[in-house]
């Protein structure tokens, strides 16, 4: 997504974060991605919206040039600051999209296996800005653990993308949109998988110029939680388009 300063933030590819490599190996050697443990199976989400513009499978037996990805996919985003941004989910054990594809952020995209130059089942993640492969934790947010103190994660002057606080309070009904269909229908959905509309606490408000709201609440913390985190998953929170109000 993009914040409202325009900075990026990329979502985890995969569901746990655990880094087994950073952007640079243990031994100080270069390698330009990261990698996150995974068994092979593990779903593999696109990182932002975009157009799949490059996928590979692997041949089954070379391990050298864009064969040492494997099975692999990349995904071109807007541009970043007037240059080209691009990632790629590399070692997979099948893609599911294909070039041409386009594709929402968290879409399912592939998943994880041990294809090409891999020692072992894991995700390899990389950024591209401008045609270089970049340090990929800086362009996600901080959510994340390393297998070992060894793992390399920040350079000097680099962090972790800020993601926006999620609003809180004890009881509260929170005002989504307005929405486009798809995000209206994933809210109703919601609305369903927590028994809201089931108790007359969910309702799609329209007006006069057609643009529709989700009224859901009152919720319990708990609930307005999972409730926030899906309007940020969807790029709502940061556009401003979630209204928190407590119940008086």
């Amino acid at each position: 997504m993009r914040l409202t300063n325009g900075t990026v933030l990329l979502s985890w590819p995969l569901a746990q974060h655990t880094l087994t490599a950073g952007n640079y190996y243990n031994d100080g050697s270069a390698h330009n991605a990261i990698d996150l443990r995974a068994a092979v199976g593990t779903p593999v989400y696109a990182a932002e919206d975009g157009t799949v513009d490059w996928v590979q499978t692997w041949d089954g037996k070379t391990l050298t040039g864009n064969q040492s990805y494997g099975t692999a996919v990349r995904i071109r985003h807007a541009d970043y600051a007037g240059k080209t941004l691009q990632t790629r989910y590399a070692h997979l054990s099948q893609a599911l999209v294909r070039p041409g594809d386009n594709v929402r952020e968290g879409q399912l995209i592939g998943y994880t296996g041990n294809t090409g130059n891999s020692t072992g089942p894991h995700l390899h993640f990389e950024v591209i800005w401008d045609g270089v492969r970049r340090n990929p934790l800086v362009w996600l947010d901080g959510d994340f653990n390393t297998a070992s103190a060894a793992v390399y994660t920040y350079g000097p002057g680099e962090g972790p993308v800020q993601r926006p606080a999620l609003p809180t309070a004890p009881a509260q009904i929170l005002v989504a949109g307005p929405l486009s269909d798809g995000d209206l229908a994933i809210f109703g959905k919601l609305a369903d998988w927590l028994g809201l509309r089931s108790a007359g606490l969910y309702a799609v408000e329209v007006y006069d110029n057609g643009a529709r709201t989700a009224v859901l609440g009152p919720v319990s913390a708990g609930d307005a939680q999972i409730i926030c985190r899906v309007a940020d998953w969807l790029g709502l929170v940061e556009q401003g388009l979630l209204q928190v109000e407590v119940p008086e």
